[in-house]
Order: structure tokens, then C-alpha cells, then sequence
């Protein structure tokens, strides 16, 4: 059995570029248009969302566009910050700021989220997603850690190497899930850079 899943990331968010966890901004103007070109021309048989509204609202309005099944699971949510919700990366000490991309599972934000609990809940919702839609082709809208977080757990990438990988906003990542036995085989189909015009107005 084949499942398809396309992981698409939120647009442009309003209120500028800052560690952007839990915290619920929507998106801008340019973010919505940048979404609706990313999946133009193309269906799903369910949508999935993270319930943050830069991700749920696009959701929401595909369903009453296409009639597709749309759902929400807080577990496809981005990482929580902590200390750093709101803050820029030039408002974070470099040093700080450098092992938490190299080592993220021990240098976790103050009153932040752990990484071994941010992976535990993403391996627990991409394997919710399989029992619950073998063989369909299924989309979740979702967050850019969380796709980081897809290339460990799902081609075993070393956590080290995780922030090396460009996600960029509307951009598309695409695994197929073969599950007919008991173990899954997983292939990265696509990692798609969101093309230039997404970011015109």
C-alpha cells in the first residue's frame, strides 16, 4: 500500500521576522497569495492543519473551496520557543543562538519545548496519519521545524544537520509511505524551494 503525504508550510506572517513558535500571528496578504499558488491545480483526499492560524486558516478556506476534508491535529504544531516567542535572532546572544542549531536537543530555550519532545510529537503524528489514511494522498499544512524535524525521523538525517535545510515559506516537501508489511519504506519524492514569484506582491 502507497500513501502520499505533501507537506506544505505556511506563508508570510504578519508582524515581521522573529522566533515564531506557539505564538498565533496570522497570515499577511502576500502569505495567502503565496499559498494559493503553491497548490494550484492539484487535490487531496483529506487536509490535515496544525490549529495555529497561519496554517488552519488556509486550511479552512481549501475545504470550503474544494469540499476536501479538513481536519486539525496539534501535534503537526511548530516548536514552542519559550523565552524566545517574539524575539529576533540579533535580540538572542550568537553564541546561544549557534548551539541550539547544532544541538538542539541540549541547549533547549528557556520555558521552551524540549527537541526530544518536539520529535516524539511529530513521529506521533506522522504515525497517526498512516493508520488513519492508508493509500490516500493526504496534505498537511504545517510549520518549517516540523518538516526539519520529517527529514530525522523519516531518512534518519542527523539532528546536527537539521537547520541546514532550507524550508522556505509555501514551499512543498512530498513523502510516499509503502506499508504493506509490518515495517514502512519511505521515500522523499520532492523538497520543493517555493519559486521566486511567491514572494511578489
Amino acid at each position: 500500500m502507497q500513501t502520499t503525504i505533501d507537506f506544505l508550510r505556511h506563508g508570510e506572517v504578519t508582524g515581521g521576522i522573529y522566533f515564531r513558535g506557539c505564538t498565533d500571528d496570522p497570515l499577511s496578504q502576500l502569505g495567502w497569495q503565496q499559498m494559493s499558488r503553491s497548490v494550484t491545480n492539484q487535490h487531496w483526499d483529506h487536509i490535515i492543519s496544525s490549529p495555529l492560524q497561519r496554517c488552519l486558516d488556509f486550511a479552512q478556506h481549501m475545504n470550503l473551496q474544494t469540499h476536501t476534508p479538513c481536519s486539525s491535529d496539534a501535534n503537526w504544531q511548530e516548536i514552542n520557543f519559550g523565552d524566545w516567542e517574539g524575539k529576533t535572532a540579533a535580540q538572542i546572544d550568537s553564541d546561544t543562538l549557534m548551539k541550539f542549531y547544532q544541538d538542539p536537543v541540549n541547549n533547549t530555550p528557556h520555558n521552551g519545548e524540549s527537541f526530544t519532545d518536539f520529535l516524539c510529537r511529530i513521529d506521533r503524528a506522522w504515525n497517526h496519519l498512516i493508520s488513519l489514511h492508508p493509500g490516500e494522498h493526504i496534505l498537511v499544512i504545517t510549520h518549517s521545524g516540523v518538516i526539519r524535524c520529517l527529514f530525522k525521523l523519516l531518512l534518519g538525517l542527523p539532528i546536527a544537520n537539521l537547520f541546514n535545510i532550507q524550508v522556505d515559506l509555501a514551499s512543498t516537501t512530498r513523502f510516499q509511505c509503502f506499508h504493506d508489511s509490518s515495517e514502512q519504506f519511505i521515500k522523499l519524492i520532492s523538497h520543493n524551494l517555493a519559486s521566486p514569484n511567491l514572494y511578489s506582491k
